[in-house]
């Protein structure tokens, strides 16, 4: 009998990490809650408790969260569109609507947050540990390819402190790119991971935002710094979606590794952003997970 709950449980968290991939897919369009369920194949009584369960909150308060992070990007990182245009793409009909809902989550107006935001309540609103979970039996038939990755010469900024405030990282390094016009389609993106953020205290978090780049680059206020990731042999996994979890990496270091008979190599696993930029949709980042070999 506990087979078969179990079995019931993991079904049903397949559907809901369905009906999440389904809304990040969808936040242009009007949503509804039976528009929702019925995509996931649950019926509407039970999936509103069951998303509840799976996201600790309601559906209707995840769609809007989804909605302002999108919208809050585009604050930062598309200056150039106007806040009524984003408000408008958020789905609110006004833009005092807007302000109020972006000032009630995140304790900023749109403007305040676009000058300078406060990326630690950002994190706390933001940082959903919904969607696809990961569970070692389910990810047996994930593809991992054995690679040669070549030394590559990259522009690298160093985040150290709390995941938190890896965005106010990347304005800076976005700063740097576009001041020596590198824009999202030059050049390959990279992080480097040093620590996992999970077994780290928040202030010893660290990793490397990078740019491939083809020179040395100079001095610079932003403190890039030149560094290079090694020619190295590389199980590679791929990601698609959401940059918040990374599956791949937690596949490739605790179930792939200890069961491929191969050793860890000297450098630190890192991921290949192939899609960037404020155009990038949530759900449509593609991620390549490099985990170094021996």
């Amino acid at each position: 009998m506990q087979a078969k709950s179990t079995g019931k449980a993991a079904r049903n968290d397949a559907k809901l990490a369905g009906a999440v991939k389904f809304i990040m897919q969808n936040l242009d369009e009007p949503l509804s809650l039976d528009m929702i369920s019925d995509n996931s194949q649950i019926s509407r009584f039970h999936f509103h408790r069951l998303f509840n369960d799976y996201t600790g909150m309601s559906v209707g308060r995840f769609v809007l969260l989804a909605r302002l992070k999108r919208a809050s990007m585009q604050l930062v990182f598309n200056r150039q569109r106007s806040i009524t245009d984003i408000a408008l793409d958020a789905g609110f009909e006004y833009p005092e609507s807007f302000t109020r809902a972006i000032r009630r989550e995140y304790r900023q107006t749109p403007s305040q947050f676009r000058r300078k935001p406060d990326w630690e309540t950002w994190w706390d609103i933001n940082h959903i540990d919904a969607g696809p979970r990961y569970r070692p039996k389910e990810y047996t038939n994930m593809q991992v390819d054995i690679v040669e990755f070549p030394e590559t010469l990259v522009a690298a900024l160093e985040h150290h402190g709390p995941e938190s405030q890896t965005y106010k990282s990347s304005m800076k390094f976005i700063e740097w790119r576009q001041e020596n016009g590198i824009s999202p389609g030059k050049g390959e993106t990279y992080g480097i991971h040093y620590t996992d953020p999970k077994n780290t205290f928040p202030e010893d978090f660290r990793m490397d935002i990078c740019v491939s780049v083809e020179n040395e680059i100079g001095d610079n206020p932003q403190g890039v710094i030149n560094k290079v990731i090694p020619a190295c042999r590389c199980a590679v996994a791929r990601h698609e979606g959401s940059r918040d979890r990374v599956l791949p990496a937690e596949y490739l270091v605790y179930q792939w590794l200890p069961e491929s008979g191969e050793e860890m190599g000297d450098f630190p696993v890192f991921f290949h952003y192939l899609n960037v930029g404020p155009h990038v949709k949530e759900h449509e980042m593609i991620t390549d997970v490099y985990l170094p070999l021996k």
